[in-house]
């Protein structure tokens, strides 16, 4: 990030092609941005705030690959950010599972909620890279977990909220669509920006690797 400001502060207008001086700064926006992005997801993720998590990650990792579609060193780590977005996409089936799993008709309720609204229509964002086998496995695992509760004896009311799910965590499209706005951004200057990230990526190296 340094570099690319430091390359900016030194090209002027008067000295190079406007169409490009131009090109520069919005690239670096959207660098900066990306990183924000990424930096707030993964520090609300630290937090165990799964649900706020989420959207950043989704948005960090699609902002930055294609940032990585222009070159191999505009972007950052897309396995990490990957691993990350994978993980809160598990913690936040598993709590929708286990309230599902207590018959209680609110937690019932609650948990496809969660699902329908923020799970489900995200899905696509996971599948959409055939090439990503750990994000299909996950998405199979998390279907396998819903259909398992179909052979298991629960209130009719339970039943038909299931059946009436399971469809959509189904046959979701690999469509991606746009279900919520990216999240607003604060301001952070490029120092608070820099540390900030540094730090995140320092507490992660220190946080043992699952290996999902």
């Amino acid at each position: 990030m340094k570099v690319a400001q430091a390359k900016l502060e030194l090209i002027k207008p008067d000295e190079v092609n406007m169409d490009e001086y131009k090109r520069w700064h919005k690239e670096y926006r959207i660098f900066r941005e990306t990183t924000m992005l990424i930096l707030i997801g993964l520090e609300l993720f630290q937090n165990k705030s799964y649900v706020e998590a989420l959207l950043y990650l989704i948005y960090g990792y699609q902002y930055n690959k294609d940032l990585l579609s222009r070159g191999p060193y505009r972007g950052h780590d897309e396995e990490l950010i990957s691993h990350y977005r994978r993980e809160c996409f598990l913690k936040l089936n598993e709590k929708a599972a286990i309230m599902f799993e207590s018959g209680d008709v609110e937690k019932v309720g609650n948990g496809l909620t969660l699902m329908n609204e923020l799970i489900v229509p995200c899905l696509p964002m996971l599948l959409a890279d055939e090439i990503e086998e750990k994000d299909i496995i996950a998405v199979e695992d998390m279907r396998n977990r819903w259909c398992s509760y179909l052979g298991q004896e629960m209130e009719p009311c339970l039943q038909e909220k299931l059946t009436d799910f399971l469809p959509k965590l189904l046959d979701c499209s690999t469509e991606i669509k746009g279900f919520n706005d990216p999240p607003k951004l604060p301001t952070f200057s490029t120092h608070e920006l820099c540390e900030r990230f540094a730090r995140i990526m320092l507490s992660l190296s220190r946080t043992p690797a699952d290996g999902r």
